[in-house]
């Protein structure tokens, strides 16, 4: 090929809708070998259409008045509360994929900002050192994942969370249930996403998306027989919303879209999805 095909033929590459991407992307993590068209012929089930049974915002922590003083160099806004979001899902169903897309965007939003721990600077559950939980905020950082709380633990509620223990050292609230237990942890993939969002941004308010996701591949269930799987974990000070869309695996193989609104073709929406 010459030089010049090659370098126009990788323009016309690069140009391609990243949203046609993220549909291929999505697709490919059923299984199937037949890309879009496995997807589309699959016929939604009754049971199919209850695969999601609610979204859970558990409210993991509320700010004592000592961590706004244990917590430097990135000291936590007076006020402020962690939440952490879940996909509660029939059992035998997986989550796929939590994304945005045209005419669907996925957001997180609060009315001040997100704190991002200054020191951790974990983007995803996945990044979290279990190690370091016990240093000032790292257990309370800003981030998305598909399951994982840390490198090595699924995040759970803490009222399943029954072992009695904590690697949580510094917060006595923590002393019998930090909200990690062992599960399987899928690889974890974003897709056309800016993560710096939660690195370590100090102003970071809202996260919005209608082009892009975060995914599991080959999806992922929850560690108990509820099939709860955490999704985000939020720390603000300020009034918390969202809307998200998530593609859920159905034990037959086949798969089915959950939408905050205006539902489209086979796509099912859920109010739970939006938070106002």
């Amino acid at each position: 090929m010459k030089k010049e095909n090659y370098i126009k033929s990788r323009r016309n590459i690069a140009g391609i809708n990243t949203t046609l991407y993220f549909f291929l992307f999505c697709t490919l993590l059923t299984g199937s070998s037949n890309l879009l068209f496995a997807r589309q012929n699959y016929t939604i089930t009754q049971d199919d259409s209850l695969a999601l049974e609610k979204v859970i915002v558990e409210r993991y922590y509320d700010a004592a008045s000592n961590d706004f003083t244990d917590t430097v160099p990135d000291m936590l806004p007076k006020g402020s509360v962690t939440y952490r979001i879940y996909i509660d899902m029939k059992p035998g169903y997986s989550l796929q994929a939590v994304y945005g897309v045209k005419n669907h965007e996925l957001f997180l939003k609060t009315s001040t900002v997100f704190f991002n721990d200054q020191v951790c600077y974990a983007k995803t559950g996945f990044n979290i050192d279990a190690k370091k939980l016990h240093k000032g905020a790292v257990a309370l950082d800003s981030w998305i994942t598909m399951g994982a709380a840390t490198r090595l633990h699924t995040g759970v509620l803490r009222e399943e969370d029954t072992d009695g223990s904590s690697l949580i050292k510094n917060r006595s609230s923590f002393s019998k249930a930090d909200g990690l237990t062992k599960g399987n942890l899928p690889k974890f993939q974003p897709f056309n996403l800016d993560l710096k969002f939660f690195n370590n941004d100090s102003t970071a308010s809202s996260f919005n998306t209608n082009d892009g996701a975060w995914a599991a591949m080959g999806g992922v269930k929850g560690p108990t027989p509820e099939n709860r799987v955490l999704i985000a974990q939020l720390t603000t000070n300020g009034k918390l919303t969202f809307a998200l869309n998530v593609q859920i695996g159905t034990p037959s193989g086949g798969v089915v879209k959950f939408v905050a609104k205006n539902p489209e073709g086979s796509e099912i929406q859920f109010d739970g999805l939006t938070q106002n």
